[in-house]
């Protein structure tokens, strides 16, 4: 996509969301995140950030730095609704302390000094299985949506600690399970909805912001 674009499509993903029903009253204010304010957080880390998620980071402050949203998707072959919790940063300090969060586990398990630095956390896979991360050793433009090994939003288990086994590749960096293929199809499926017309008519539920919520009661 390119800048402009980019910056419509992360504007109506948000409106969307509320248009769906989610954060009923609620106002969303825009981002005061600026670009340059990226830059510094981009040369202090030593990273280049997405270009869609460099958007969504100047575009709206949601309700609450962190929100709870949940879609239908498609999720280890299976078709169905999954809760995520999202990060909404109203600074670049919010990743930078996500990214110590990281960095705590990292001396815990022992790991090798650098093995976080391709990872950039953006909230938790299905909120509460552990820490969801953009992938910067994924090239966006080599992700493959039937090849897993290209997607870059990956999470970690945080039940099990032996990242060293199971997430340790052999460049010195974790790459964790695959999540999504990126941003994008993030924001298609949780924001927009855009699997919830076939999901309906497969599975004869109209998911709803109410029907949603109802899953957390099951």
């Amino acid at each position: 996509m390119l800048s402009q674009e980019e910056k419509i499509y992360v504007e109506q993903a948000c409106l969307k969301l509320k248009e769906r029903g989610w954060f009923p009253g609620e106002k969303f204010d825009l981002s005061t995140i600026t670009e340059q304010e990226i830059a510094v957080f981009e040369q202090q880390h030593q990273v280049t950030l997405p270009s869609l998620y460099r958007t969504f980071l100047t575009s709206f402050a949601l309700p609450q730095k962190s929100i709870h949203i949940c879609a239908t998707i498609y999720d280890m072959g299976d078709f169905g609704p999954l809760w995520l919790r999202f990060d909404c940063p109203r600074t670049m300090k919010d990743i930078s302390e996500q990214m110590e969060i990281l960095q705590e586990i990292r001396d815990f398990c022992e790991l090798p000094e650098g093995c976080f630095r391709n990872l950039i956390p953006i909230g938790d896979w299905g909120a509460g299985w552990g820490p969801l991360c953009i992938d910067l050793s994924k090239p966006e433009e080599m992700v493959d949506g039937d090849d897993e090994d290209t997607w870059s939003l990956v999470w970690f288990d945080h039940e099990d600690f032996d990242w060293d086994e199971q997430y340790l590749g052999e460049d010195g960096l974790l790459h964790g399970q695959a999540a999504l293929p990126n941003l994008k199809v993030l924001l298609d499926w949780y924001f927009y909805g855009e699997l919830e017309n076939k999901y309906e008519q497969e599975e004869g539920v109209k998911p709803t912001y109410e029907w949603y919520q109802d899953t957390l009661k099951l």
